[in-house]
């Protein structure tokens, strides 16, 4: 049983290993941005977990600064927005709320008044805590500071 226990620390050692080599290479590359589109459109390379903004485009503002799964994070805030800012609730009777997606519709109703702007980190951790920073730095209006960096 020792062995089995050395052998996972070991493996454990090399994954992390690995994932600070990965970090580090990409600490040299800042993530691209997609260009904002209205929300209610098909985005390219919008699979994976990155940070996205939910911008007003009558003034550009920054509204709202997440992260996570991009597609379905944009799904849900949509979906919700759509649904006259109420959860969605599946046949099964899970509810997929989304705070975002109710502010954006008590704000305004029209939905081509929406943008949406993601980048692809690849990394949760890192996704986090570039949410975090973003939000700290830009103070979105629907985003509560303390709630940063918090899946």
């Amino acid at each position: 049983m020792k062995n089995l226990y050395t052998l996972a620390i070991t493996n454990v050692i090399q994954n992390l290993s690995e994932e600070i080599g990965g970090l580090k290479s990409g600490s040299m590359v800042e993530p691209e941005w997609s260009i904002p589109v209205l929300i209610t459109e098909m985005s390219k390379g919008i699979k994976g977990i990155g940070v996205y903004r939910i911008i007003y485009k009558p003034t550009l503002i920054t509204m709202s600064v997440g992260q996570g799964n991009i597609s379905a994070r944009k799904g849900r805030h949509k979906a919700v927005f759509l649904n006259k800012g109420k959860d969605i609730v599946s046949k099964s009777g899970a509810t997929s709320p989304s705070v975002t997606g109710q502010k954006m519709y008590q704000y305004d109703t029209n939905i081509n008044n929406w943008l949406f702007s993601f980048c692809v980190v690849g990394n949760k951790k890192v996704a986090v805590q570039y949410e975090k920073l973003l939000q700290e730095i830009e103070e979105p209006e629907f985003n509560i500071l303390s709630m940063g960096g918090i899946n």
